[in-house]
């Protein structure tokens, strides 16, 4: 649904706003071109920086989001996809400039980060063109309602737990990840507005996840000699699940025959994304991979029953060979088959995935106690969980003590059976949204673009059941892929017109295909 908030007339002509926005450019320009030459004479005089690069960087990327608010949403995806905490500690987007390691850091009063500056000045761009041009249109479809109830539970489980005297810091390192969501699903859902810029988003997500991978694969190279299983995990856990996005494009991409350039590049992006994948090793993303696949398979026999009975028994027979060769692997090769059979034969897998396994065990009991003692308000953020059953010691980990690996029940445990239930209508409101934009997609590249970005949904909250995943990278992807399937549908319903030929040997121009009827 479209909202449009008109101010009052007051002679404004196209003349006027036209000056106003050549007025806006030239100072952004010039500010951008002073600041730019403050760079280059400081690295003239003292020589080349690595942080005094980080700032040119990103004050490019202010200029950038001041002169066009839709480059915020492309930054703030791109800049939090593509770094990692484990590979790169110095990367600087979404750590506080108060972080010492960081690249950017400033002073340790400032706990904020350089993608929360990006997310204000992006909200700032765009509302300030809506009052320039006299028109603020805002779109808020099926998925605003629901993630503003989602939001409004997660407040209520900070001010709840801080009230009952919860360490304010970690209540804000808890929720505040939390709170990218339902802004990224505002921002993509607003500044994201035609079929091109859709396919621009995912290429930059897809890019992102690629120089991550890249990352990770040269740290395979160099450093482990590519002995992948001499190594428990090199990335945060999350990478992994953001890397099954590709994974899944990819195959989506040549089952709705999607465009060239899509189709040649992923494939030579395939190697170094899958190196870094099995290399961080992440069970519960194997299992969420597996699923998307079967899911796929089921989409494909709808669409196309002649190729699915040519691949599926093909994958059917290859999976249970692989499985079969590979159950009591523990080498690289057998990381698929291991994760597999720590779910349906824990009994005979591999003492670390049992000690694992075990100690997400004692820390369930743990969060379903905690529960229990709240059901209807959590212990909220900021607050310990209560702890029955001893647990392993894990206190690298400085918040283990009041985060959980089951991601899903620990929304319970902090902001009560509203927070949980609220949270469930969120995700079951997504995949359905997303479904049905996937059923009304034209074909091509926005039949698996609306499937991946579903997908991933899915694949993220079966994620969230078994690890961590609150954290700031993933809420941002997250936020975005609901704000892509709150808006696609109204996106591809646009009409767009012909562009005209260049050339008289063109063929004639023809229309865009439309909304595939329900």
């Amino acid at each position: 649904m479209l909202t449009t908030f008109p101010a009052k007339s007051s002679g404004v002509t196209v003349t006027s706003v036209e000056r106003r926005e050549t007025i806006t450019w030239w100072l952004l320009f010039l500010g951008f071109l002073g600041v730019t030459g403050m760079f280059g004479l400081s690295m003239l005089r003292s020589g080349p920086d690595m942080a005094m690069l980080g700032w040119f960087c990103y004050l490019t990327g202010v200029w950038l989001i001041l002169h066009q608010p839709r480059y915020g949403v492309y930054l703030i995806l791109g800049l939090s996809l593509v770094g990692d905490m484990a590979l790169a500690s110095w990367y600087p987007f979404v750590k506080n400039f108060s972080s010492a390691e960081s690249l950017l850091y400033m002073n340790d009063a400032l706990i904020f980060s350089p993608a929360e500056t990006y997310i204000v000045l992006t909200f700032i761009s765009w509302l300030g063109r809506g009052i320039i041009q006299r028109k603020i249109v805002w779109h808020t479809g099926p998925l605003f309602w629901p993630a503003m109830i989602f939001i409004g539970f997660i407040t209520f489980g900070l001010a709840y737990g801080l009230m009952r005297g919860g360490n304010l810091n970690t209540g804000l390192w808890e929720a505040r990840p939390i709170y990218y969501l339902p802004v990224m699903v505002v921002l993509t859902g607003n500044l994201i507005q035609t079929r091109d810029q859709v396919n621009k988003l995912i290429w930059i997500a897809m890019i992102a996840i690629f120089i991550d991978s890249m990352n990770g694969f040269l740290f395979v190279a160099n450093t482990l000699n590519f002995q992948l299983h001499t190594v428990d995990r090199i990335a945060e856990h999350s990478a992994s699940i953001h890397a099954n996005t590709f994974f899944v494009l990819l195959l989506s991409t040549w089952m709705f025959r999607a465009s060239y350039a899509r189709r040649l590049i992923m494939p030579v992006m395939l190697p170094f994304v899958a190196v870094s994948y099995f290399a961080n090793q992440r069970r519960a993303a194997f299992i969420t991979l597996t699923i998307a696949i079967v899911l796929i398979l089921a989409i494909l026999y709808w669409e196309n029953r002649q190729a699915f009975w040519l691949i599926t028994p093909v994958l059917a027979v290859v999976g249970v060979a692989y499985l079969a060769a590979f159950w009591n692997s523990t080498g690289t090769l057998g990381m698929f088959a291991s994760a597999i059979k720590s779910v349906v034969a824990e009994d005979a897998s591999s003492a670390a995935d049992q000690s694992s396994n075990l100690y997400r065990i004692i820390e369930n009991v743990n969060t379903n106690f905690t529960i229990k003692n709240a059901p209807l308000t959590g212990v909220g953020f900021g607050n310990k969980f209560l702890i029955i059953w001893p647990m392993p010691d894990i206190s690298f980990f400085i918040w283990w003590e009041y985060i959980v690996h089951n991601s899903v029940m620990w929304i319970w445990m902090k902001a009560g059976i509203g927070g949980f239930l609220s949270m469930i209508f969120l995700i079951g409101s997504t995949v359905m949204v997303g479904v049905q934009a996937f059923r009304r997609m034209p074909g091509r590249d926005l039949s698996a673009i609306a499937l991946t970005a579903t997908l991933y949904i899915i694949m993220h909250f079966v994620f969230a059941y078994v690890d961590m995943s609150w954290d700031n990278q993933s809420m941002i992807y997250v936020g975005t892929m609901m704000g892509l399937i709150n808006g696609l549908e109204s996106i591809v319903a646009r009409p767009v017109l012909c562009q005209p030929k260049r050339w008289p040997w063109q063929p004639e121009p023809a229309s865009l295909p439309k909304l595939r009827p329900l």
